[in-house]
């Protein structure tokens, strides 16, 4: 397993971002690159890292949403709205390149399927495919909106409501997801944390036995298509824990 690991916040975001647009850039060189954002304060630290780079092809970059709260377009808990306060207005990103969930429908069952199609016509069906997903991880565990113990884990649709009596974390409101199908054909996912308040959970999520109900970050464990960028507060438990390798035989 290989994880990223970083001084300050300042520079897991910064270094997250560089590894998305090396990653756009390179997909860009076969079709427009899909991408999928994330929310929180990791979600912002990164998209405000990403709107500073002029490395990216943006006239081409497609825009998604890996999870949405079902509140207006204009409420401050909202993921669109803060994708377009910290990446996508300071970029003078197209409309016609901006695909948000339809969460003004209110309902949760009818936003994930209306976003499922979405995702289905743009990406591919059954299972559509990002070449990047941004995921962060709340204290709880949880990846995207995929809550420990929640229905959505066991989703074979695209995209899944989360009922707020299933939604463990604050803003404890509706909301909708991507499934674990989703995550696993991505081309490539960055998962970002920092802070000592993740320790836990990071250490839960990437230690034996595999666990993703109990803590759904297990989900998307490190791999060569899974990469994850930590600070050291983050990293802090599994720090504690580590031994120097193994010095390499001559």
């Amino acid at each position: 397993m290989k994880l990223d690991v970083y001084a300050t916040d300042a520079e897991a975001f910064e270094a997250a971002a560089a590894l998305v647009a090396r990653l756009v850039r390179d997909a860009a060189r076969e079709r427009a690159p899909a991408v999928a954002l994330s929310g929180g304060r990791g979600g912002r630290g990164v998209m405000v890292a990403l709107a500073g780079r002029g490395d990216l092809p943006w006239e081409r970059v497609e825009w998604f949403w890996g999870d949405e709260r079902c509140v207006p377009p204009d409420d401050a808990r909202s993921n669109v709205k803060l994708a377009r306060d910290s990446l996508l207005v300071p970029r003078g990103v197209a409309a016609a390149r901006i695909h948000p969930p339809p969460a003004a429908l209110g309902d949760p069952a009818g936003v994930a399927a209306a976003y499922a199609e979405t995702l289905c016509a743009c990406l591919g069906a059954p299972t559509p495919v990002f070449d990047v997903v941004l995921l962060g991880m709340g204290r709880n565990g949880h990846v995207a909106s995929l809550m420990p113990g929640a229905a959505a884990l066991r989703a074979t649709a695209p995209v899944a409501p989360v009922p707020p009596e299933e939604v463990s974390e604050d803003p404890r409101v509706a909301r909708i997801t991507v499934t674990p199908p989703v995550l696993a054909a991505a081309r490539h996912v960055v998962v970002t944390v920092t802070g000592a308040e993740k320790a836990a959970p990071l250490a839960a999520a990437l230690r034996d036995p595999v666990d993703p109900v109990r803590v759904p970050a297990a989900l998307v464990r490190p791999s060569p298509r899974v990469l994850w960028v930590v600070d050291e507060a983050a990293a802090g438990a599994l720090l504690a824990e580590a031994r120097p390798a193994e010095p390499e035989k001559a």
